[in-house]
Order: C-alpha cells, then sequence, then structure tokens
C-alpha cells in the first residue's frame, strides 16, 4: 500500500487496534532495521523523530578495530576448514553463512576505510582477498565459486584491494605488492590473468607509473629466475610449472605496459627475452596463451588506436582468422611470427 493508502487504513481502527498492530510489526521487524531507523526512539518520542528530520541521522562507520578481530578469526578458522568439514568450533547451521560474513567485513572494511585507518583496512581488505583466492585451489568452504558465492567478481574484489593500498602505499611499493598479487594468487574460472593485469594498468596511468611497472616486472623476473625449490617443493611436480607461468605473466605484464606506451618494439623484445612459452601458444581466450595470444589481447581488448598510436585502414579480409581481430592486432600478431606487416 501506499502512505496515503495506510493512512486511511489506520483511521478506521480503533486505539487498542492499534496497539496490537504496532505491537506485532514491532516483533517482526528484524533488529538491524531497528536500529538503523531508530524505531525504539520513535516509539518513546515520536515528535522529537519527526522534528529532527527524515534521513538527519548519518550511519556512523563500523569500527575497524572490531573488524581486525572478526576479520581475522574468520580467517583462521576458515584456513583450518572449519566452514568446510565437520568440527566442534564452527556449529553446522552457520558453515553455509561464510559468504555472508565476507560480504559484510567487504562492506564494512570499505566504509570504515577512512584517512586515518586506510592502511589497516586496506591490510584487512587484502587478507580477505588472498583467502578468497586460496580456496580457488583448495577446499575450504562448501561452494566450488568463492567469489561468485559472494557475489563479488574476483577483478571487483581485487580492484577494491588495490584502491585502498593506493591511498597509503608509495607508488614502487604499490606496483610491486600489486604485481606479487597478481602472480602468487591463484585465479577463479571465471577469471583470466590479464583481466587483473588490465586492473593493474588502471593505477598505472602515466608513462612513469608504466615504465615503473616495468622495472618492477624485470626486477620480480630475476628474483624469481635465481629462486631454488625447498626439498618438498623439489618432490612435487607443480613447482616448475607454477615458477614459468610466474615468468610469462610478468613477461605479459610487461609487454601490456609496452603496449599501452605504443612502444611495440620493445614489446616484443621484452616478450620474447622474458617468455617461457611457445609461439605455437596462440588460442586466445585459454588460461595460459602464447606470444601470439598476448599480442591480440592487448590490442584487441583495448582500443588497438590507442594502443599502437596511429589509426589503420581497412583493407579486405583475407581470411576467417583476420575477420576476428582489428588490424592492429593483426600487424602485431604477424611482427610476433616474423612475418611481413600488413599493408594498409
Amino acid at each position: 500500500m501506499k502512505i496515503a493508502e495506510v493512512r486511511d487504513v489506520i483511521q478506521k481502527h480503533s486505539r487498542d487496534e492499534l496497539r496490537v498492530i504496532i505491537t506485532r510489526l514491532y516483533k517482526a521487524m528484524p533488529k538491524a532495521i531497528k536500529e538503523k531507523n531508530d524505531i525504539d526512539g520513535l516509539l518513546r518520542d515520536p515528535n522529537s523523530s519527526v522534528q529532527s528530520g527524515r534521513g538527519s541521522k548519518q550511519e556512523e562507520p563500523p569500527d575497524i578495530d572490531w573488524l581486525e578481530y572478526e576479520a581475522n578469526e574468520f580467517i583462521e578458522d576458515a584456513y583450518k576448514q572449519y566452514y568446510f568439514a565437520p568440527n566442534s568450533f564452527v556449529p553446522k547451521s552457520e558453515r553455509p553463512k561464510w559468504r555472508f560474513i565476507v560480504k559484510r567485513l567487504y562492506k564494512d572494511l570499505l566504509l570504515a576505510a577512512d584517512k586515518e585507518n586506510v592502511s589497516q583496512a586496506a591490510a584487512i581488505l587484502e587478507k580477505l582477498y588472498n583467502l578468497l583466492c586460496y580456496s580457488c585451489s583448495y577446499i575450504l568452504f562448501s561452494g566450488d565459486d568463492p567469489f561468485g558465492s559472494v557475489g563479488i567478481a574476483q577483478e571487483e574484489f581485487f580492484r577494491k584491494v588495490l584502491s585502498l593500498k593506493y591511498q597509503c602505499e608509495d607508488k614502487a611499493t604499490f606496483i610491486r605488492n600489486a604485481l606479487l598479487s597478481m602472480v602468487n594468487n591463484a585465479s577463479d574460472r571465471h577469471t583470466l590473468r590479464d583481466n587483473l593485469m588490465a586492473v593493474i594498468l588502471e593505477f598505472a596511468r602515466t608513462p612513469d607509473l608504466k615504465e615503473m611497472t616495468i622495472a618492477r616486472c624485470s626486477e620480480l623476473i630475476d628474483v624469481i629466475k635465481r629462486e631454488q625449490p625447498s626439498k618438498k617443493q623439489a618432490f612435487g611436480s607443480t613447482y616448475e610449472y607454477e615458477k614459468e607461468e610466474k615468468l610469462n605473466n610478468l613477461a605479459g605484464m610487461g609487454f601490456f605496459c609496452y603496449a599501452r606506451l605504443c612502444d611495440y618494439d620493445n614489446a616484443i623484445s621484452y616478450f620474447k627475452a622474458n617468455y617461457g612459452g611457445t609461439s605455437s601458444q596462440v588460442l586466445v581466450g585459454s588460461r595460459r596463451p602464447g606470444p601470439c595470444g598476448f599480442a591480440l589481447r592487448a590490442v584487441d581488448c583495448q582500443d588497438g588506436n590507442e594502443l599502437c598510436g596511429r589509426h589503420h585502414e581497412r583493407r579486405p579480409i583475407q581470411n576467417a582468422d583476420e575477420a576476428r581481430f582489428p588490424a592492429s592486432a593483426q600487424r602485431c600478431f604477424y611482427r610476433f611470427r616474423g612475418e611481413r606487416r600488413l599493408s594498409r
């Protein structure tokens, strides 16, 4: 009913009937709604509530220290699989509610992140992000899609983490930590690694920051190449694969930065010098693209004219493969293969 209809209905009831109606409405109302709208204050003094004006009461930001305690406790229990396996610490009825806990903490941390505690909020939010990334590879919760269960895409979660860290870290530290988070954390089935690279590039807006990103990629590549596996890792079958994946992702990140700077010659040289895959891995949309796949993604996912720095005239399409990509993507593709450039 509309407010006018409600008022008409109220006028037809006696005082005793209204008392019963208000009591039942109060019992049916959730506690959060009562606190948010100050229903108790309205019942005690309706006149003062009306004079104060609708919506005049501003919601106070959550206490950051309490959020940190609650988040740390939840993260510790999650890593111990208390929200998945039978245990005496988290009741069975509370285990499926982990997604609501994460979503509430996510929203509360963004609200509590003011100038004074943005660093603390960023650190807690990053821990939550790392937890969900970890659960993409290992079973911590009942669902097989942690970011989808929470209702927040991994790209968006990563973007919020970086937006808070961008406010409290110097640029060199920010870029290095962002790259480490991109290569070290697992991605869900809906997110490609270069989607996360694109998020980092959103914060590297200036040419100086892009060049700094390239330098940090080179530093991390040298560090990863010098790493030696531990005794436990030496017996594992995935260590070399994961190491190569990190190197390839950093090579792709450097390529993207050079591409945004419209320096394709250095982009191709950098990629070929650091990428560990083979040029036969050309599948666009695969989770592990080769050099050609990265080249096509770099110019096809963004505006080809913006990346290439020049406009290309159209020419007749030779085959079905060329129909899928703009001229700038085709040109970069053939340059990777060592063939001549497409004529304008």
